[in-house]
């Protein structure tokens, strides 16, 4: 978790400036206007690209939020982050920024750790969302349904789907579920081993990344295409 500082309300001139940044430099005109990519996936979550304001008013009415979780993993001064704080200080709500998890990498141990007692922590209804909702919020989701809700494994992976939410599995972001096929392979040869004892015995972290090959021409697309973070 990032401890986030103390703020000084936007003035007028700043408030629009980080909207049009976030709207037009942040791809924001994507997903207001077309594809905002919000799922609920259990109980009292869901998961989304980043929202904007009004997509969190809106959310909040329909759902009850009471927790907005950002898993990009920016500094709280950047555009997206200020306007995200503003509107969840208005309406109440919790927002938290979760360090540590990105789209083309691995979690250490000590991040995958925190995450029990984090989840725990949360206000529920609770909001996960990255840029885009396809592989940070559905790595996310994938832990949070294991450790939280104690959703088999191999059911929480369908988080990380090409259909609904996006994810690309062949390409850099496949990182991801290279991660939990090598839990899986293990456990057919150890099944009373759980998840979190293989996290903080065998899993390591440099020599997962080493082994994963990706497709080329799929991580264009993720990087080059889509822009991905």
């Amino acid at each position: 978790m990032s401890i986030r500082p103390e703020l000084k309300p936007l003035s007028v001139v700043q408030r629009l400036r980080a909207h049009l940044r976030v709207f037009f430099v942040d791809h924001g005109i994507f997903r207001s206007l077309f594809y905002a990519n919000l799922h609920r996936f259990g109980q009292h979550a869901f998961r989304s690209a980043q929202p904007s304001p009004r997509q969190i008013q809106k959310w909040s009415r329909r759902h009850g939020l009471r927790s907005v979780v950002s898993i990009r993993g920016s500094g709280w001064h950047e555009a997206h982050m200020r306007l995200e704080a503003d509107v969840c200080d208005r309406l109440g709500l919790r927002m938290e920024s979760l360090h540590g998890f990105g789209s083309r990498d691995l979690p250490t141990r000590e991040d995958l750790n925190r995450l029990q007692q984090f989840f725990q922590s949360l206000d529920h209804p609770v909001l996960f969302h990255c840029k885009s909702g396809a592989d940070r919020a559905g790595f996310l989701s994938v832990l949070y349904l294991h450790l939280h809700e104690g959703v088999p494994l191999e059911l929480a992976m369908r988080q990380l789907r090409l259909w609904p939410f996006g994810h690309i599995r062949q390409a850099n972001t496949g990182i991801l579920d290279h991660f939990f096929d090598a839990y899986l392979q293990y456990q057919t040869r150890h099944p009373e081993v759980d998840f979190m004892t293989w996290v903080n015995t065998v899993y390591d972290r440099e020599a997962l990344m080493r082994a994963f090959r990706p497709r080329f021409s799929f991580s264009w697309i993720t990087d080059r295409l889509l822009r991905r973070e």
